[in-house]
C-alpha cells in the first residue's frame, strides 16, 4: 500500500474550537514556545514512541520552519500533544515502520491576552488514491519525500495553516 509516495494521498482534517484574529492583525504573530509531546507514549498497545523516537523533535521543527517565532517570552505559546500514530487505527506498529493515522490537540495560549487561549485538533491519514477518503476529510496529494516526512509535514503544515487565523495580515507564516 505504500510503496510509492506519489500513490499516497493524505487525508486531513482539523477541527475547530473558536479561533480568533489577534488584536493587532496587521503585525505578525510570534510565538516564543513550541513544545511539541506525545501523550499516546502512556496508551496500552502504543509503540509509536518505540518505533519513531524523534518524532516530537521532528515535529516540533516542523512546526518552527513554518510559523514566526521569537526570544520575547510574553509572546504566544504553541503546545503540541500528539495523541494518536496508528497504521490502519491500530497503535502497535509493524515492524515496517510505517503509519496512517497521525492524531492531536495544539493549544495556543499568550501571557500577553491579545489572544485568549485556544486549541484545535489535528487529524492527519493517509490512504491509497483508489480509497475512498473518509466524510470530512480532504485528500491532499503529499509533495516528494518519504511518508514520514509526507506525515510530519501535513501535520505541520494543518497547524500552521490554522496559526494564519490568528493573523489576518497572512504575514505570520511562511510557506
Amino acid at each position: 500500500m505504500f510503496n510509492s509516495v506519489k500513490s499516497i494521498a493524505l487525508a486531513t482534517t482539523v477541527s475547530l474550537a473558536a479561533l480568533t484574529t489577534a488584536a493587532h492583525a496587521d503585525e505578525p504573530v510570534a510565538f516564543s514556545v513550541i513544545n511539541v509531546e506525545a501523550s499516546m507514549s502512556a496508551a496500552e498497545n502504543s509503540n509509536a514512541m518505540d518505533v519513531f523516537p524523534d518524532i516530537v523533535t521532528d515535529l516540533q521543527t516542523a512546526i518552527a520552519s513554518r510559523v514566526e517565532t521569537s526570544d520575547d517570552g510574553s509572546d504566544p505559546t504553541i503546545r503540541v500533544d500528539v495523541r494518536k500514530i496508528a497504521l490502519n487505527g491500530d497503535p502497535m506498529l509493524t515492524g515496517d515502520n510505517q503509519f496512517n493515522q497521525m492524531e492531536g490537540v495544539v493549544s495556543i495560549a499568550g501571557d500577553n491576552n491579545e489572544i485568549g487561549a485556544q486549541s484545535f485538533e489535528v487529524n492527519v491519514s493517509a490512504s491509497a488514491p483508489d480509497q475512498t477518503v473518509p466524510e470530512g476529510y480532504i485528500a491532499i496529494a503529499p509533495s516528494e519525500g518519504d511518508f514520514y516526512a509526507a506525515m510530519i509535514d501535513g501535520f505541520a503544515g494543518l497547524i500552521a495553516e490554522q496559526v494564519l487565523t490568528l493573523n489576518t495580515a497572512g504575514s505570520g507564516v511562511s510557506k
